[in-house]
């Protein structure tokens, strides 16, 4: 399951708000987000929700750091950060990392209340060392 989990792009139960197919992209932790390595580039981010506020939402990564800062203009998306889920909500970000290290969302899958950060944040490692496993 764990595999199947992490290589098909997420949890395949989870409800998802849009059922658009994404193409493959790097999952990335605070590290890689703030490194400007992937600005201009589709990349999944995962985390706890921290704040919502308008079209805007805050999200901390696994590696620590700063959050990434998301930014939605469909209103469908901006629906699925729940102000109830601030501190506890866990969501996968598919978007489009800016120069301004803001994540123009283009997909969203809210992961539940129940999801292991630091587990992921092994398998972004795991991932990083052996990326064949991955692709």
């Amino acid at each position: 399951f764990f595999f199947r989990f992490f290589c098909a792009g997420g949890n395949p139960t989870a409800p998802r708000s849009n059922h658009t197919t994404m193409p493959p992209t790097p999952r990335v932790d605070a590290t890689d987000y703030h490194s400007g390595q992937h600005s201009g580039r589709m990349v999944r981010v995962t985390g706890k929700l921290l704040s919502v506020e308008g079209d805007r939402a805050q999200l901390e990564m696994s590696g620590g750091g700063a959050p990434a800062a998301v930014v939605f203009n469909d209103a469908s998306l901006a629906a699925e950060f729940d102000a109830s889920l601030v501190g506890s909500g866990h969501f996968e970000v598919i978007g489009t990392l800016q120069g301004d290290a803001t994540l123009q969302a283009a997909q969203v899958v809210n992961l539940g209340t129940n999801f292991d950060m630091g587990m992921y944040g092994e398998m972004l490692s795991v991932s990083k060392r052996f990326p064949h496993m991955f692709a």
